[in-house]
């Protein structure tokens, strides 16, 4: 079968196409023909060698969507056949892929393929991170960081969804602007120094109650000059590549927190919380409370283009990776 692999760690010149044998499912697993995988910050982590997951050779790619064609002794056959999308134990980036009871899903009829096959992490994530490491108020102002991109507007979509008004977006690149403002939220510019915290206050007329951070760096500490008493600044990605550090004389006098989340270590070290936590989250597409930003739909030879895309911060919402 075709399907990305990466012999060594590096940047998107280290992806290479090749032809790989077939997965065969254990009694737990089930085989899924890929149609769409999604292309995930994640991934270009894991290529680059800065993620938990992928040792060289591998092939990248968490979530995808597809059809199950076979399945293990202990999974119901009736699933063969049914359209499905999952966070996969073989990378998403080839034709065929395999999933484990209780980390795919049926796609509800009558759902766009694009929309479900942009789902699965950018809905699980958004979800744990407004209801898991947090919980939503609909009177929290809230700061969302990397406001344009996949999981940045499923943020500001969702939390409109549940009731927030009051939410500003921040971007790097001034045509971004437009895409969150059409979400719901105030966009902002980064800025070249990161000195965002006065504008932000500015914009929504005060301090933030929830900062939804996934750039770290001094970022961090800039949230933190703009978070209210009793605030929350939920941590979920290291884009800029650098942690960041919060004096703790900025907490306590306040009762502020800082909140560390990660969708991936849910997957990985609590499996049987995913299914109750993605029938949550997908009941927001289904019902269309929340739909999807599809910047770029990008075929799998051209795979190095897909990550090139997002690392130099001009893509939109989500990028899928077409197999067929």
């Amino acid at each position: 079968m075709k399907a990305v692999v990466v012999h060594e760690h590096g940047d998107s010149s280290k992806m290479e196409i090749a032809d790989i044998p077939k997965p065969t499912p254990n009694s737990r697993q089930v085989l899924i023909e890929t149609k769409y995988a999604s292309v995930n910050f994640a991934d270009i982590m894991a290529v680059a060698g800065n993620y938990a997951v992928g040792t060289p050779p591998f092939t990248p790619g968490i979530d995808a969507y597809g059809t199950i064609v076979e399945v293990g002794s202990e999974v119901d056959p009736n699933y063969v056949g049914k359209r499905v999308i999952a966070f996969v134990d073989e990378g998403g980036y080839s034709e065929f892929c395999l999933a484990t009871l209780g980390q795919f899903f049926e796609v509800a009829a009558g759902t766009d393929e694009l929309q479900a096959a942009a789902s699965p992490l950018l809905l699980g994530t958004a979800y744990g991170l407004l209801h898991s490491a947090t919980s939503l108020q609909t009177s929290d102002s809230i700061l969302v960081h990397a406001g344009a991109g996949g999981v940045g507007t499923t943020l500001i979509s969702m939390a409109k969804a549940d009731g927030a008004t009051n939410i500003a977006a921040l971007v790097s690149r001034e045509e971004k602007i437009k895409v969150v403002e059409e979400r719901g939220a105030t966009g902002l510019l980064y800025g070249d120094s990161n000195d965002y915290s006065q504008r932000v206050r500015d914009a929504i007329g005060g301090g933030i109650d929830l900062a939804l951070n996934s750039i770290g760096g001094e970022t961090l500490g800039e949230d933190l000059k703009v978070t209210n008493a009793f605030g929350r600044v939920v941590v979920f990605g290291m884009a800029s590549g650098r942690p960041g550090t919060a004096a703790s004389n900025l907490l306590h006098p306040t009762s502020r927190a800082v909140i560390g989340y990660s969708f991936g270590n849910l997957r990985r070290n609590r499996p049987t919380e995913v299914a109750p936590l993605m029938e949550r989250a997908l009941a927001y597409l289904t019902s269309g409370k929340v739909s999807l930003e599809i910047g770029e739909v990008v075929k799998i030879d051209n795979v190095r283009d897909a990550h090139d895309l997002i690392t130099s911060r001009k893509s939109i919402g989500k990028v899928l990776l077409s197999l067929s």
